[in-house]
Protein backbone atom coordinates (compact mmCIF):
# COMPACT_ATOMS: atom_id res chain seq x y z
CA UNK A 1 0.00 0.00 0.00
CA UNK A 2 1.34 3.34 -0.66
CA UNK A 3 1.57 7.07 1.02
CA UNK A 4 -1.54 7.68 2.95
CA UNK A 5 -4.53 10.19 1.32
CA UNK A 6 -6.93 11.78 3.33
CA UNK A 7 -10.27 12.99 2.78
CA UNK A 8 -11.83 15.20 5.10
CA UNK A 9 -15.27 15.78 3.79
CA UNK A 10 -17.72 13.13 2.48
CA UNK A 11 -20.64 14.74 1.10
CA UNK A 12 -21.38 15.57 -2.54
CA UNK A 13 -18.31 16.64 -4.14
CA UNK A 14 -16.03 14.92 -1.78
CA UNK A 15 -17.86 11.30 -2.92
CA UNK A 16 -17.40 12.09 -6.70
CA UNK A 17 -13.79 12.32 -6.31
CA UNK A 18 -13.22 9.12 -4.18
CA UNK A 19 -15.04 7.39 -6.24
CA UNK A 20 -13.70 9.04 -9.72
CA UNK A 21 -10.06 7.75 -8.26
CA UNK A 22 -11.50 4.78 -7.34
CA UNK A 23 -13.12 3.95 -10.21
CA UNK A 24 -9.12 4.34 -11.75
CA UNK A 25 -8.04 2.23 -9.42
CA UNK A 26 -5.74 5.14 -7.59
CA UNK A 27 -6.47 3.53 -4.16
CA UNK A 28 -4.53 0.36 -5.05
CA UNK A 29 -1.22 3.29 -5.22
CA UNK A 30 -2.16 5.15 -2.24
CA UNK A 31 -4.31 4.57 1.01
CA UNK A 32 -7.62 6.30 0.84
CA UNK A 33 -8.78 7.03 4.51
CA UNK A 34 -12.15 8.54 4.60
CA UNK A 35 -13.03 10.98 6.96
CA UNK A 36 -16.04 12.95 8.06
CA UNK A 37 -17.72 14.25 11.46
CA UNK A 38 -21.03 12.78 10.15
CA UNK A 39 -19.01 9.26 10.78
CA UNK A 40 -21.90 7.11 9.44
CA UNK A 41 -21.26 9.02 5.80
CA UNK A 42 -17.99 8.24 5.64
CA UNK A 43 -18.28 4.68 6.47
CA UNK A 44 -20.82 3.67 3.96
CA UNK A 45 -18.49 5.31 1.31
CA UNK A 46 -15.84 3.73 2.74
CA UNK A 47 -17.84 0.54 2.31
CA UNK A 48 -19.22 0.99 -0.81
CA UNK A 49 -15.94 2.14 -2.58
CA UNK A 50 -13.44 -0.68 -0.92
CA UNK A 51 -11.16 1.45 1.16
CA UNK A 52 -10.88 2.58 5.23
CA UNK A 53 -12.45 4.85 7.04
CA UNK A 54 -11.38 6.59 10.24
CA UNK A 55 -12.58 8.10 13.36
CA UNK A 56 -9.66 10.98 13.90
CA UNK A 57 -8.00 12.41 10.54
CA UNK A 58 -4.66 12.61 11.69
CA UNK A 59 -4.82 8.47 12.80
CA UNK A 60 -2.34 7.95 10.02
CA UNK A 61 0.17 10.80 8.58
CA UNK A 62 -0.93 12.03 5.39
CA UNK A 63 0.88 13.03 2.29
CA UNK A 64 -2.41 14.60 0.88
CA UNK A 65 -5.29 16.47 2.66
CA UNK A 66 -8.53 16.39 0.56
CA UNK A 67 -9.99 19.20 1.84
CA UNK A 68 -13.92 18.73 0.97
CA UNK A 69 -15.89 20.47 3.48
CA UNK A 70 -18.47 23.54 3.40
CA UNK A 71 -16.86 26.97 3.57
CA UNK A 72 -18.61 27.67 7.21
CA UNK A 73 -17.37 24.37 8.09
CA UNK A 74 -13.74 25.24 7.63
CA UNK A 75 -12.52 26.77 11.20
CA UNK A 76 -14.10 23.38 13.04
CA UNK A 77 -12.73 21.18 10.25
CA UNK A 78 -9.01 22.76 10.34
CA UNK A 79 -9.23 22.54 13.75
CA UNK A 80 -9.03 18.81 13.58
CA UNK A 81 -6.06 19.31 11.50
CA UNK A 82 -4.30 22.19 13.45
CA UNK A 83 -1.39 19.49 14.60
CA UNK A 84 -0.39 18.19 11.37
CA UNK A 85 3.00 19.56 10.18
CA UNK A 86 4.09 17.77 6.89
CA UNK A 87 2.00 17.16 3.49
CA UNK A 88 -0.36 19.48 0.73
CA UNK A 89 -3.43 20.44 1.50
CA UNK A 90 -5.75 20.00 -1.64
CA UNK A 91 -8.96 22.17 -0.64
CA UNK A 92 -11.91 21.95 -3.37
CA UNK A 93 -13.63 24.39 -0.51
CA UNK A 94 -15.86 26.92 -2.72
CA UNK A 95 -15.32 30.41 -2.23
CA UNK A 96 -11.75 30.45 0.21
CA UNK A 97 -8.70 31.59 -0.92
CA UNK A 98 -5.66 30.41 -0.42
CA UNK A 99 -4.04 33.02 1.70
CA UNK A 100 -7.23 32.66 4.01
CA UNK A 101 -6.59 28.64 3.95
CA UNK A 102 -3.05 29.01 5.35
CA UNK A 103 -4.18 30.77 8.35
CA UNK A 104 -5.34 27.62 9.54
CA UNK A 105 -2.57 25.47 8.94
CA UNK A 106 1.21 25.06 9.68
CA UNK A 107 3.55 26.91 7.72
CA UNK A 108 5.29 23.69 6.51
CA UNK A 109 1.88 22.85 4.72
CA UNK A 110 1.68 23.09 0.85
CA UNK A 111 -1.95 24.61 -0.24
CA UNK A 112 -3.76 23.63 -3.25
CA UNK A 113 -6.79 25.02 -4.85
CA UNK A 114 -9.23 22.47 -6.59
CA UNK A 115 -12.18 23.02 -7.98
CA UNK A 116 -13.40 20.19 -9.82
CA UNK A 117 -17.64 19.06 -11.00
CA UNK A 118 -19.60 16.19 -10.06
CA UNK A 119 -18.61 14.80 -13.38
CA UNK A 120 -14.94 14.12 -12.29
CA UNK A 121 -17.05 10.88 -11.11
CA UNK A 122 -17.24 9.36 -14.24
CA UNK A 123 -13.86 10.87 -15.64
CA UNK A 124 -15.55 13.57 -17.61
CA UNK A 125 -14.99 16.18 -15.06
CA UNK A 126 -13.42 19.86 -15.52
CA UNK A 127 -10.42 19.93 -12.99
CA UNK A 128 -9.10 23.53 -12.53
CA UNK A 129 -5.75 23.76 -9.65
CA UNK A 130 -4.12 26.67 -8.96
CA UNK A 131 -0.72 25.97 -6.95
CA UNK A 132 0.72 28.10 -4.29
CA UNK A 133 4.02 29.74 -5.13
CA UNK A 134 5.75 26.92 -2.63
CA UNK A 135 4.67 24.13 -4.06
CA UNK A 136 7.41 21.41 -5.14
CA UNK A 137 7.46 20.53 -8.44
CA UNK A 138 6.91 17.24 -7.71
CA UNK A 139 4.21 17.53 -5.96
CA UNK A 140 2.38 19.24 -8.69
CA UNK A 141 3.53 16.85 -11.00
CA UNK A 142 1.85 14.24 -9.01
CA UNK A 143 -1.24 16.20 -8.41
CA UNK A 144 -1.76 16.56 -12.18
CA UNK A 145 -1.12 12.99 -13.43
CA UNK A 146 -3.78 12.10 -10.26
CA UNK A 147 -6.35 14.58 -11.52
CA UNK A 148 -5.61 13.79 -15.27
CA UNK A 149 -7.66 10.15 -14.87
CA UNK A 150 -10.88 13.05 -13.54
CA UNK A 151 -11.24 14.66 -16.99
CA UNK A 152 -9.73 18.13 -18.51
CA UNK A 153 -7.04 19.27 -15.31
CA UNK A 154 -5.25 22.62 -16.24
CA UNK A 155 -3.44 24.95 -13.65
CA UNK A 156 -5.26 28.39 -13.38
CA UNK A 157 -4.65 31.63 -11.71
CA UNK A 158 -6.65 32.33 -8.40
CA UNK A 159 -7.85 35.50 -9.95
CA UNK A 160 -9.75 33.56 -12.72
CA UNK A 161 -11.32 30.67 -10.13
CA UNK A 162 -14.48 32.36 -9.47
CA UNK A 163 -15.18 32.44 -13.44
CA UNK A 164 -14.59 28.71 -13.64
CA UNK A 165 -16.35 27.60 -10.39
CA UNK A 166 -19.40 30.03 -12.00
CA UNK A 167 -19.26 27.85 -15.22
CA UNK A 168 -17.55 24.34 -14.86
CA UNK A 169 -18.96 23.60 -11.34
CA UNK A 170 -22.28 24.97 -11.61
CA UNK A 171 -22.53 23.65 -14.96
CA UNK A 172 -23.53 20.15 -14.73
CA UNK A 173 -26.98 21.69 -12.58
CA UNK A 174 -27.70 23.77 -15.35
CA UNK A 175 -27.20 21.14 -17.94
CA UNK A 176 -29.30 19.13 -15.63
CA UNK A 177 -32.33 21.22 -15.86
CA UNK A 178 -31.78 21.73 -19.67
CA UNK A 179 -31.93 18.09 -19.84
CA UNK A 180 -35.04 17.71 -17.80
CA UNK A 181 -36.75 20.18 -19.25
CA UNK A 182 -36.66 18.17 -22.69
CA UNK A 183 -37.26 15.18 -21.37
CA UNK A 184 -40.35 16.43 -19.64
CA UNK A 185 -41.25 17.99 -23.24
CA UNK A 186 -40.93 13.65 -24.56
CA UNK A 187 -43.44 12.94 -21.98
CA UNK A 188 -45.49 15.90 -23.11
CA UNK A 189 -45.64 14.73 -26.62
CA UNK A 190 -46.10 11.23 -25.50
CA UNK A 191 -42.68 9.20 -24.72
CA UNK A 192 -42.24 7.24 -21.61
CA UNK A 193 -40.68 8.66 -18.61
CA UNK A 194 -37.67 6.59 -19.13
CA UNK A 195 -37.32 6.30 -22.57
CA UNK A 196 -37.44 9.91 -23.02
CA UNK A 197 -34.76 10.08 -20.60
CA UNK A 198 -32.55 7.94 -22.03
CA UNK A 199 -32.98 9.31 -25.32
CA UNK A 200 -32.28 13.24 -24.02
CA UNK A 201 -28.93 12.18 -22.60
CA UNK A 202 -28.00 9.91 -25.62
CA UNK A 203 -28.47 12.91 -27.60
CA UNK A 204 -26.33 15.60 -25.21
CA UNK A 205 -23.61 13.02 -24.55
CA UNK A 206 -23.40 12.56 -28.54
CA UNK A 207 -23.38 16.63 -29.26
CA UNK A 208 -20.94 16.84 -26.49
CA UNK A 209 -18.48 14.64 -27.96
CA UNK A 210 -19.16 16.09 -31.52
CA UNK A 211 -18.35 19.39 -30.47
CA UNK A 212 -15.23 18.29 -28.62
CA UNK A 213 -13.96 15.96 -31.45
CA UNK A 214 -14.64 17.86 -34.49
CA UNK A 215 -14.17 21.97 -33.23
CA UNK A 216 -17.41 23.05 -34.19
CA UNK A 217 -18.55 26.35 -33.30
CA UNK A 218 -22.04 25.48 -31.44
CA UNK A 219 -23.83 28.02 -33.68
CA UNK A 220 -21.77 25.61 -36.92
CA UNK A 221 -23.81 22.93 -35.70
CA UNK A 222 -27.26 23.93 -34.81
CA UNK A 223 -27.09 25.33 -38.56
CA UNK A 224 -26.17 21.58 -39.29
CA UNK A 225 -29.30 20.73 -37.60
CA UNK A 226 -31.67 23.21 -38.50
CA UNK A 227 -33.25 22.83 -42.01
CA UNK A 228 -35.24 25.44 -43.83
CA UNK A 229 -38.71 24.94 -42.42
CA UNK A 230 -37.63 22.29 -40.47
CA UNK A 231 -38.53 20.91 -36.92
CA UNK A 232 -35.73 22.22 -35.49
CA UNK A 233 -36.08 25.83 -37.03
CA UNK A 234 -40.05 25.66 -35.03
CA UNK A 235 -38.18 24.41 -31.63
CA UNK A 236 -35.69 27.34 -31.86
CA UNK A 237 -38.07 29.88 -33.32
CA UNK A 238 -39.95 29.34 -29.89
CA UNK A 239 -36.60 29.45 -27.77
CA UNK A 240 -35.13 32.35 -29.04
CA UNK A 241 -38.95 34.65 -28.41
CA UNK A 242 -38.87 33.48 -24.92
CA UNK A 243 -34.87 34.50 -24.14
CA UNK A 244 -33.55 31.20 -23.85
CA UNK A 245 -29.59 32.39 -24.85
CA UNK A 246 -30.33 35.38 -23.47
CA UNK A 247 -31.41 33.41 -19.28
CA UNK A 248 -28.72 30.89 -20.03
CA UNK A 249 -26.07 33.78 -19.55
CA UNK A 250 -27.95 35.68 -16.97
CA UNK A 251 -27.33 32.27 -14.76
CA UNK A 252 -24.00 32.02 -15.32
CA UNK A 253 -23.27 35.38 -14.45
CA UNK A 254 -25.41 35.02 -10.90
CA UNK A 255 -23.18 31.77 -10.38
CA UNK A 256 -20.36 34.03 -11.27
CA UNK A 257 -21.86 36.92 -8.78
CA UNK A 258 -22.41 34.21 -6.38
CA UNK A 259 -18.77 32.83 -6.32
CA UNK A 260 -17.33 36.37 -5.72
CA UNK A 261 -19.81 37.25 -2.73
CA UNK A 262 -18.02 33.73 -1.10
CA UNK A 263 -14.78 34.68 -1.73
CA UNK A 264 -15.10 38.20 -0.04
CA UNK A 265 -17.17 36.91 3.53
Amino acid sequence: MGENILFVGCGNMGSALVRGLVRDKWHTKYRFLLFDRVLERAQNLAASCGVEWVEHPLLYPPKFVFFAVKPKDVPEAARLLSSWREGILVSVVAGVPLRNLREYFAPSVGVVRVMPNLCVEVGEGVVPIVFSPEIPELYREELLFLFASLGWVFETGEEEIDLLTALSGSGPGIVALFVEGLMDGGVQVGLPWEKSLRLVTQVVLGTALLLKEKGFHPGVLKNLVASPGGTTMASLSVLERAGFRGILMEGVKAAYQKAQELSLE
